[in-house]
C-alpha cells in the first residue's frame, strides 16, 4: 500500500484560508471567528445546504462544505445580484452558488498544492439540502474548519481513511 500523500493539515489550512479570502473578497463577507480540529465522533451534523466532492489522489478524500440557510442566502444574492432569477428558480440557483462555491475554492487550494507536485482530481460536486448528518464509516476520520460570519457559519470537513489523520491536528482558534 502506498504511504498517504494528502497532507490533511495543510489541505486544511489551504481550504480555510482560501474560503476566508473568497468570501471577504468576492461575497464581502467577513468571517468573524475560526476554528479547526480533528473529529472523533461517528457522525457529523451537517447545516441547511451542503455541496460534497471526492479528492483522488492514491487514496479518496471527501470534502464538503455546510453552510447554514442564512450564509448561502446571502452568497447567493451577492453571487447573482446581476441576475434577474423567477422565485420558482430561486432554490436552483442557491444550490448552483454552493457547487460554484466549493468549486473555486477547492480547485485553487489544490491548484496551489498542485503546483508544488502533487496531481489531485475532484468530482464535480454534489449539493444536498436539510440532510441531517454523515455517519462515519469504519476506519474513517473527519477533520474539520468552523467559520463563522455575522451571516451564519460555514464548516468545512474533510473526510477519509483513518491513515490519512494522525491525531495531532489540535482545536485552533483564531
Amino acid at each position: 500500500m502506498s504511504a498517504p500523500s494528502v497532507d490533511i493539515h495543510r489541505l486544511l489550512q489551504a481550504l480555510t484560508v482560501r474560503t476566508v479570502g473568497f468570501l471577504g473578497e468576492e461575497l464581502g463577507i467577513e468571517v468573524t471567528t475560526q476554528s479547526q480540529h480533528l473529529d472523533d465522533v461517528q457522525k457529523l451534523d451537517l447545516k441547511h445546504l451542503t455541496a460534497i466532492m471526492s479528492a483522488t489522489d492514491n487514496m479518496k478524500l471527501y470534502l464538503a462544505y455546510s453552510f447554514d440557510e442564512s450564509l448561502i442566502i446571502k452568497a447567493f444574492e451577492v453571487y447573482c445580484q446581476e441576475l434577474d432569477i423567477a422565485e420558482e428558480e430561486r432554490e436552483t440557483y442557491v444550490e448552483e452558488t454552493a457547487g460554484d462555491i466549493i468549486n473555486i475554492i477547492v480547485g485553487n487550494a489544490l491548484a496551489d498544492m498542485s503546483a508544488q507536485g502533487r496531481v489531485i482530481g475532484l468530482s464535480p460536486p454534489i449539493v444536498i439540502t436539510e440532510a441531517k448528518s454523515v455517519m462515519r464509516h469504519r476506519g474513517a476520520k473527519f477533520a474539520s474548519a468552523s467559520l463563522a460570519t455575522a451571516f451564519g457559519g460555514l464548516n468545512i470537513h474533510l473526510i477519509g481513511p483513518g491513515e490519512l489523520f494522525d491525531d495531532t491536528l489540535d482545536y485552533v482558534e483564531a
